[in-house]
């Protein structure tokens, strides 16, 4: 099963790094901010044709906006884009097993 939210988080991860605002982006992608939005945010799920355009745009490969890379392989990353996907209050219920954890 594809996770339309972790595409929107990498997409939007790498639309920082590259510091593009959503706005340049969904400019260079002809389509509106609000969409792109809800693509980042993974309630609407974006066609192969506009994941290669984006892809293009960013300059990295759908591979590595589909399913992410080898070097989102690491622990660290898993666990963030795990968490990213949870509501505020489970959020909140894992910061604080982490510091309980790490005492």
């Amino acid at each position: 099963m594809i996770n339309f939210k972790a595409i929107g988080q990498r997409i939007k991860r790498i639309r920082k790094e590259q510091n593009l605002t959503q706005e340049k982006l969904a400019e260079a992608l002809d389509i509106s901010t609000e969409h792109l939005s809800r693509i980042e945010t993974g309630s609407y799920r974006p066609s192969l044709t506009l994941i290669e355009k984006i892809s293009e745009i960013l300059e990295t490969d759908e591979q590595t906006l589909m399913f992410g890379n080898s070097s989102e392989t690491n622990s660290s990353t898993q666990l963030s884009d795990k968490i990213q996907c949870l509501s505020e209050e489970k959020k909140k219920a894992v910061s604080i097993i982490i510091d309980l954890i790490s005492k």
